[in-house]
Parts: structure tokens; C-alpha cells; sequence
């Protein structure tokens, strides 16, 4: 034991990880669990599960993290035993309320007669998986309770969710009857033929959750309808976005005609295990798509630039990228743990004369927010074209 400026640190990050890592037995080793975030002596377990949607899981508790020298010279960070029982209690609860929540949603004691809620992806491309693996990361299901669709043949498509730990059909019809909740993840063209070729076995049990961009709820009530389907079809929309991936999503979900506020609890609790879920008009979401469905790539753009003058200036390129991607991730989390309006927060970095006003002057004259603005109303026009007759 040792001192490091003023905090006093001992043992390993390695050890701390295996603990918390040993909490999420649900997690698939394929997706990384929650991590420690924070810095210096104290860090806190980050809880991905949005509050807004009752999950009322306990405060994270104060993880003390001790820095001590290894045999080979670097540091060696361990975190209490409390981390990792916070972490399981989490994952526990989180689980309990989606099985509660489908149950209601079912309108029984549990879906299908079984406390268990069955996820089924007609498609299973990038959209797919990023839900699928954000879902297992956030500890609210399993790969052995999801399934996934292969109708087109893909045979590393459907060996890679496979090793993942889940059931691939080969067809969407199979995918359908082994499923509680069915996610309609493929493109908006391709979705008319899928509906045609699953609704018509449709049951009352069945809630779908249909990601395909610019497509109404009404189309997908009508087409199941339309195509036999038993009852009045249950839909859920939904607009997630690939940091699904990470538990990082910036989601948003709105009702159909015949679903329930169970259902929409239900869908809501599954996105915000994988990030944050809003409840929007049905008439915002070419708006949502605009902000936050095409925004990873604004962002991933920005980092690029950003990485890229950092190399014109000197640096090399891995320390400029780590740098950008850092700072991006921290003014986010200022702007949402803050409350501050963003142009207040950049004011507080923009000293008289200073680096960053002349930086910011550069991207006002390079027409930097316009340019940012055109792109969400072009994405925003572009949604709202491909669900023109939907």
C-alpha cells in the first residue's frame, strides 16, 4: 500500500471486473457486462436501467478502489465485494419486473404460462443484434430465450448468432410460433412481405415490435390483419440505434391502435435495459429518427474530424481518436447529468480571447450547427418518405 497524491489505493481492476462480471451470469460472454465508471479513488457501478420506468432499483453504492504496484511496476485496483452484489441485485430486479411486466401484458400470470418472455428477431442483421446483445447485457434475458430468423440462407450470418447462444429458424414463420414478443427488424421494402407471409399466425399472446423506419402502426395492424391473423394485432414502434450494442441507446417507442400500457411497459423496460427509452406521438417519429436513429453517425463523423485534426496537429493517431471518442462521451454525460442548456456549458469552456472561441469561430464559419440541422431534417424527410403509403 502506497500513497498517489492525495487518494489512498490498493489491489487489482482485474480482481474488481471478476467480480462484477461473475454478478451478470445472465450476460452472454459474446456482450460485455455494465462496467466501473468514473475515475480516480471513487467509482460507481453504472446502472444502464432508466428510473423513468419504475424499475426503483437501490442507489449504486460508493465503490472504493485502491491503487497498489504489481510485479511488473503498474497499477493494481481492486473494488469491494459490494460492487459486485449491487450489480447482481440490479440484474435481478430489472428481470423480475420485465417477467411482471409481460404478464400483464399476456393479461395472465405469465406469458405463454411461463415466467420466462420469449423474444423472437424477424431479421437478424446489425439492428438485430445490437438489441439482442443490449437486452443480455442489461440482464433482462438470455440468449437461450431469444430466437432469430435465417430465411435468406446467410450461413455466418446464422452461425454468428448461434455462438451467441441463440436459436436461429429458418424461417420467420418459426421464429413467430416459439416467440412471445416478435421484433420486426428488416428493412421497410421487405417488411409488406413478411407481414404477408407471419400474420396469419398471429395469436392474442403475440406483441410485435416493429424497429423498420417510416412504417405506421396502422400498416402493420392492417397487413397482419389483412393475412388472417387471430384478433386485433398488438404493435408496439419502436426507433433504437446501434449503441444497443454498448447499453448506450438513445431509444424511443409509441403504442399501436389495440396495444396495452402493459405492452408499452414492457417494451419500454426492455429498450432502457439497453440504454434510455422515451414514449413519443407516433407523428414525432421521423423527428426521432432524424436525432437519434441516424445520430451515431453524425457523431462517429465528429469523432473522425476531430481525430483527424488532432493527427494534422501532431498527434498520433490512436491518442487523437481516444481523446475525441473521450470527450464526446464526457460532454454527453455533462449535458445529461447536468441539466445545463449545451450552449451554457460551452460559454463556461470559451474564455476571453481564448483557444476554444477561435475554434468555435472557425465552425461558425464553416456553417458547423447548420450543417448538423440539415442533416436531422434530411434524415427526418427521408423517413418520412419510405413510410409514404405506410
Amino acid at each position: 500500500r502506497h500513497r498517489c497524491g492525495h487518494l489512498h489505493m490498493a489491489l487489482s481492476v482485474t480482481t474488481a471486473a471478476a467480480a462484477v462480471r461473475g454478478a451478470l451470469r445472465a450476460s452472454s460472454a459474446a456482450c460485455r457486462p455494465p462496467r466501473l465508471h468514473g475515475s480516480g479513488a471513487s467509482m460507481r457501478v453504472k446502472n444502464h436501467l432508466d428510473p423513468r420506468h419504475r424499475l426503483h432499483l437501490p442507489r449504486p453504492p460508493l465503490v472504493r478502489l485502491r491503487c497498489g504496484t504489481t510485479a511488473t511496476g503498474g497499477s493494481d485496483w481492486t473494488a469491494t465485494a459490494s460492487s459486485a452484489r449491487f450489480v447482481q441485485s440490479a440484474t435481478a430486479r430489472s428481470a423480475r419486473y420485465i417477467h411482471s411486466a409481460a404478464a400483464a401484458s399476456s393479461g395472465g400470470d405469465a406469458v405463454d404460462g411461463n415466467s420466462d418472455v420469449r423474444l423472437g428477431f424477424i431479421g437478424a442483421g446489425s439492428m438485430a443484434e445490437a438489441m439482442a446483445c443490449g437486452f443480455v447485457r442489461g440482464g433482462v434475458t438470455t440468449f437461450a430465450r431469444i430466437s432469430a430468423s435465417n430465411s435468406s440462407g446467410n450461413v455466418s450470418r446464422a452461425a454468428h448468432w448461434r455462438t451467441l447462444g441463440a436459436e436461429v429458424y429458418p424461417s420467420n414463420a418459426e421464429v413467430l410460433r416459439h416467440s412471445d414478443v416478435v421484433f420486426l427488424a428488416v428493412k421497410p421494402h421487405i417488411l409488406p412481405g413478411v407481414l404477408a407471409e407471419v400474420g396469419g399466425g398471429a395469436e392474442d399472446r403475440h406483441l410485435f415490435v416493429s424497429v423498420a423506419t417510416g412504417v405506421s402502426t396502422t400498416f402493420i395492424e392492417d397487413a397482419i390483419t389483412a393475412a388472417g391473423g387471430t384478433g386485433a394485432p398488438r404493435v408496439i414502434r419502436v426507433m433504437p440505434n446501434t449503441p444497443c450494442l454498448v447499453g448506450a441507446a438513445a431509444s424511443a417507442a409509441c403504442v399501436g391502435s389495440a396495444s396495452t400500457a402493459a405492452d408499452l411497459e414492457l417494451v419500454s423496460a426492455l429498450m432502457a435495459s439497453a440504454g434510455t427509452c422515451i414514449t413519443v406521438e407516433e407523428r414525432l417519429f421521423d423527428a426521432v429518427v432524424g436525432v437519434s436513429g441516424s445520430g451515431p453517425a453524425y457523431v462517429f463523423q465528429l469523432i473522425e474530424a476531430m481525430a483527424d485534426g488532432g493527427v494534422a496537429a501532431g498527434l498520433p493517431r490512436a491518442d487523437a481518436q481516444k481523446l475525441a471518442a473521450q470527450t464526446v462521451y464526457g460532454a454527453a454525460k455533462m449535458v445529461l447529468e447536468t441539466g445545463d442548456h449545451p450552449g451554457l456549458l460551452k460559454d463556461k469552456v470559451c474564455s476571453p480571447g481564448g483557444t476554444t472561441i477561435r475554434a468555435v469561430h472557425a465552425l461558425e464559419k464553416g456553417g458547423f450547427r447548420a450543417a448538423v440541422m440539415d442533416a436531422v431534417l434530411a434524415s427526418a424527410g427521408r423517413s418520412a418518405e419510405l413510410g409514404k403509403g405506410k
